[in-house]
């Protein structure tokens, strides 16, 4: 119940390519009962992700056929301008969280990277929810926002997607008073595009806590 209730993002859907780019590839779906035993991939390169990229490059993610509802402004009539603006928004988002895996900067729309790697996606929804729902009955489910996006990775120099996966989630059971990471009464999809932001690094960074690193401490 206690996990459930908790505002977040998740990764569902996952395509995995070598870090080769062998052709061989492995698909992850958490939803599948089957893959809790442990994740099974079939590669040609061991299984060895591609990682450690020179630098990153995040185009705008596309939004335009998104299903753009719920509490986002003020006035129906600013929605548009919302939508046209989220995708900036997120960019930015997202450039400060993969900037601590490699330098990071947003392409203007007639740039192209020649190295690194190129982060790219899509809106599929984005529901702002109902602050009166929360209000009300928020503990239960009742106007919770919800995020979900296409998210692609691309090694630029080989030309090959090297990971592709879902991001989805939302308020879930936040009530009125809401957390750190959800609005409570306040505008949700800000609070979800940062947490689709941090998601997406915690994906990506092999081990963005740094457990287990250590200073001058040797095992006898």
């Amino acid at each position: 119940m206690l996990l459930c209730s908790c505002a977040d993002m998740y990764v569902t859907n996952t395509h995995v390519v070598g870090g080769s780019g062998a052709a061989s590839t492995g698909y992850v779906d958490p939803k599948d009962m089957g893959s809790i035993a442990g994740v099974r991939m079939v590669t040609n390169n061991c299984g060895v992700g591609a990682a450690n990229p020179k630098a990153i490059y995040i185009r705008p993610f596309c939004i335009d056929q998104a299903a753009f509802t719920g509490d986002q402004t003020n006035h129906v009539g600013e929605m548009p301008i919302r939508k046209a603006l989220t995708p900036v928004s997120f960019a930015s988002t997202l450039k400060q969280q993969l900037g601590k895996i490699a330098p990071a900067r947003i392409l203007e729309e007639d740039e192209t990277p020649r190295v690194g790697w190129l982060v790219e996606g899509d809106f599929t929804v984005v529901d702002g929810g109902s602050p009166a729902g929360r209000f009300f009955l928020g503990t239960v489910g009742v106007g919770r926002s919800y995020l979900a996006m296409r998210v692609r990775v691309t090694d630029v120099e080989r030309g090959v997607v090297v990971y592709e996966f879902d991001v989805a989630g939302g308020s879930r059971l936040q009530g009125k008073r809401g957390t750190i990471r959800a609005s409570g009464l306040g505008r949700a999809t800000p609070f979800d595009l940062v947490n689709a932001a941090e998601r997406i690094y915690l994906t990506l960074d092999p081990n963005p806590h740094r457990y287990g690193e250590r200073a001058d401490i040797a095992l006898r």
